[in-house]
């Protein structure tokens, strides 16, 4: 299964691009403590007889305070180790895209040394992509906030267009380098810095469901991303297969061919605020690979949800903008690097094989779980 790889921080879209993108691509906070600092923090993390303050001498430590401010220092805490976790993977995600660059730069170099050919002829024929124009740009601007005035699109139809061409290099760049990383001539030696896997600790109102019951898996959805589809599919016999085992939340994340992609994703979450994602899901996966050439108010007819409703929906934009936030949130919080991607168990399954780990994981908590709810049972008298 090819899969698309999400180096989400291959650049800024800059002022413009990322308020029309709904926020953009994530943001990161460097540390910016000492080491002395580091250490005494590290200590108060796993020791609450580390002093905070001194008072009239003697020193106060963690477990000393009334339980309101203790909970504030557990806050505290606990922002600082999800900004720790923020800056690790951001580092790695600058390595891998770094890492990329490197390698094309080096082809490039020798291909050109090799050949009469220019350094833009090699690149093009390496990254084979088509050039954004006019009407990508529209669809992206009419996409990202229908509700916007049409006057509008010219004076931004440039910078559109030149975001545009940006992504497609960086996703041919994505698919080109991936198929030299399989073949082992590079990889990144540092190691992945892990996310946060507690399903039940993550905020996932208003995305779409699956299954009845609390949410125990979260599943990243880009239907245009190539492989993304034929693992939705298969991914639906998997929820079949372990009926009442694997509970999705399903998270738009649009990230290829966005000028498409935002709209599924915004006719997604307006399909679920009715009551009809399964059968816009459905109707998405059906399409296959002609999805990109399919209209999302066609998709929307498909399911036989009213469309009057459908189109109020997708021009007030009531929420919409909110839940894009949230999953850029929880792509982050998780640590994501490609799609299709899934959350469960303590765990993040992307790449190749994902499924088959994901069966594994699903029987194994299965048979845990019955284990757990047996072992009174099971005690000798």
């Amino acid at each position: 299964m090819n899969l698309c790889r999400k180096s989400v921080l291959w650049g800024a879209l800059g002022g413009l691009v990322s308020t029309v993108l709904l926020g953009g691509f994530w943001l990161f906070v460097e540390r910016q403590t000492t080491p002395e600092i580091q250490l005494s923090v590290d200590a108060l993390a796993v020791k609450t007889d580390q002093p905070l303050f001194t008072f009239r001498g003697q020193g106060v430590s963690a477990g000393q305070l009334p339980t309101p401010l203790k909970n504030q220092i557990e806050k505290a805490l606990n922002l600082r180790t999800q900004i720790q976790r923020d800056a690790d993977i951001q580092l790695y995600k600058e390595v891998d895209k770094l890492a990329r660059l490197y390698v094309l730069e080096k082809t490039i170099a020798a291909q050109t040394a090799a050949t009469q050919k220019s350094q833009s002829e090699i690149e093009e024929e390496l990254l084979t992509r088509e050039e954004a124009e006019a009407d990508d740009a529209r669809l992206l601007y009419e996409a990202s906030d229908p509700s916007a005035p049409r006057e509008g699109f010219l004076s931004v139809r440039d910078q559109l267009v030149s975001y545009l061409n940006e992504v497609r290099r960086r996703e041919a760049l994505e698919t080109w380098s991936n198929g030299l990383r399989e073949k082992g001539e590079w990889g990144v030696a540092l190691k992945r810095p892990p996310g946060t896997l507690k399903v039940l600790g993550l905020n996932l109102d208003g995305l779409p469901r699956d299954a009845r019951g609390t949410p125990n898996a979260v599943v990243f959805v880009d239907y245009l991303c190539e492989g993304c589809v034929p693992f939705f599919v298969e991914f639906a016999q998997r929820i079949e297969t372990h009926r009442g085992a694997l509970r999705p939340v399903y998270v738009p994340f649009p990230y290829t061919k966005p000028e498409i992609a935002i709209a599924f994703s915004r006719g997604a979450l307006c399909a679920n605020q009715l009551g009809e994602f399964a059968s816009f899901h459905m109707a998405a996966l059906t399409k296959g690979e002609l999805l990109s050439d399919v209209s999302v108010f066609d998709l929307a007819r498909d399911t036989g949800m009213k469309m009057s409703d459908f189109r109020a929906c997708w021009r007030s934009g009531e929420g919409l903008a909110e839940l894009l936030g949230k999953a850029q949130k929880l792509a982050r919080q998780t640590g994501l690097m490609q799609t299709p991607a899934v959350v469960f168990g303590g765990q993040i399954f992307e790449g190749t094989r994902m499924l088959d780990a994901l069966d594994k994981a699903v029987i194994s908590q299965s048979q845990s779980e019955k284990l757990t709810k047996r072992e009174p049972d099971n005690k000798p008298r």
